[in-house]
């Protein structure tokens, strides 16, 4: 009766593309199934959902504004006036008796209560006028005293209006900009903001987990039967494919709720835009999640790793604080729209000017080619400080001796 023996299975001994799918399942079963991913997935989507409320409570009707009997031929002037200004949809004027003003404004049913006389005016409000009203009766008493200092001359005053509507200003703009300045800032603070966040947020979680498989001596188990890279190669897609499905989820909600609400007008083409950005996102990740994994490998403690990846955690946060700044200020500025070009601050600057719908095709493309390239450069890098750190244990590895040529990555 013979036994057979079994032989354990070494480095090499699997494919590199079956190694690196099973620990690229591992990453996603271990991450994707913690209460901790299911818990924060849906705190943010609540977070949206309860910034929705919000926006929707907030858009009341319009603020009802009384306006006296004895200056109620006024209503149309005032109604033509606000449409004018862009407030007729701010504003409906109502006629009340001139007793019961005061009343209806304790009472809340008004906001505002106009009365006096056709050539003095009296806005009265419980505690403060608003601005935007205030515009709107003032530019009514001065079309008023016009149109009876125009008859006064014996001149009509609906050809006169004519006359002075015809004399415009035309303003052309040599790059107009399809958003308001309030919805630049929203664009430019959502989108580098949740770039930022999803980049810090998983690349940390990534190198935390470097440095608790190599404290707790897993690692030696797993480089048994897979290589240093397909361990590096496979943690990496794990997260990246987690942290892309939860932005996804917030992404999603997000354009439902700008859609929803009307809060920001999104460009024409939002799928394909979000699909960029998922792009960008994986480009990213991958380039600064594979500096912080080889950074962590450097150490065996928790304690340490502030202090390794703090290098990294800089290189994420510029072009975040630049995008911010620069953008706000002047999104068409030569400076920012070359520095979108280079990586590392390509994949968090690039997106905010594309959903501002300011980047041209050429400079996409060739944001895309760069970080392509810096992160096939930076792969080969990460690959052979993680081979050359990740089973030496005690104090911190130093970077030449990482960076060294001694094994394959």
């Amino acid at each position: 009766m013979s036994t057979a023996t079994r032989t354990p299975q070494g480095p090499g001994t699997l494919s590199a593309r079956r190694a690196v799918g099973l620990v690229t399942r591992r990453e996603i079963n271990s991450r994707m199934r913690n209460k901790s991913f299911v818990l924060s997935t849906l705190g943010l989507l609540l977070a949206v959902g309860v910034y929705a409320v919000v926006i929707l409570l907030a858009k009341d009707g319009p603020a009802k504004v009384g306006v006296e009997q004895e200056v109620s031929a006024m209503r149309p002037v005032l109604a033509a006036v606000a449409e004018e200004t862009g407030g007729a949809a701010d504003f409906e004027f109502v006629t009340v008796d001139g007793g019961r003003g005061d009343r209806l404004l304790r009472d809340g049913e008004l906001s505002a209560v106009i009365g006096g006389d056709d050539g003095r005016l009296t806005l009265s409000v419980e505690r403060e006028a608003d601005e935007n009203l205030l515009a709107v009766v003032r530019a009514t008493v001065a079309e008023e005293r016009t149109t009876r200092e125009l008859e006064r001359a014996g001149v009509d005053p609906a050809e006169f209006r004519e006359r002075v509507a015809s004399s415009t200003v035309q303003v052309r703009a040599l790059e107009p900009s399809e958003h308001s300045a309030a919805e630049q800032f929203a664009l430019i603070v959502s989108s580098t903001g949740l770039l930022y966040f999803f980049f810090v947020f998983y690349g940390i979680t990534l190198a935390q987990g470097v440095v608790e498989e190599k404290s707790s001596r897993v690692v030696e188990l797993l480089l048994s039967t897979v290589r240093p890279w397909q361990l590096l190669a496979g943690k990496l897609i794990g997260v990246a494919v987690a942290g892309l499905t939860q932005l996804v989820l917030l992404g999603g909600a997000a354009v439902a709720l700008a859609q929803g609400t009307g809060a920001i007008t999104l460009p024409a083409a939002v799928g394909g835009t979000l699909v960029t950005l998922g792009v960008w996102f994986l480009l990213g990740f991958f380039l600064f999640a594979a500096m912080l994994a080889a950074a962590a490998a450097r150490v065996s403690r928790q304690e340490d790793l502030q202090g390794v990846v703090q290098p990294v955690m800089l290189l994420i946060t510029t072009p975040f604080v630049l995008g911010i700044a620069l953008l706000s200020k002047d999104a068409h500025d030569p400076v920012i729209e070359w520095l979108s070009l280079v990586p590392p601050l390509s994949p968090i600057l690039m997106p905010a000017r594309m959903l501002l719908g300011i980047a041209p095709v050429w400079q996409i493309a060739l944001s895309l080619l760069l970080a392509v390239a810096a992160l096939a450069g930076m792969t080969r890098v990460a690959g052979r400080m993680y081979a050359n750190s990740v089973l030496r244990s005690g104090s911190r590895v130093p970077l030449a001796e990482a960076l060294r040529l001694r094994q394959a990555a």
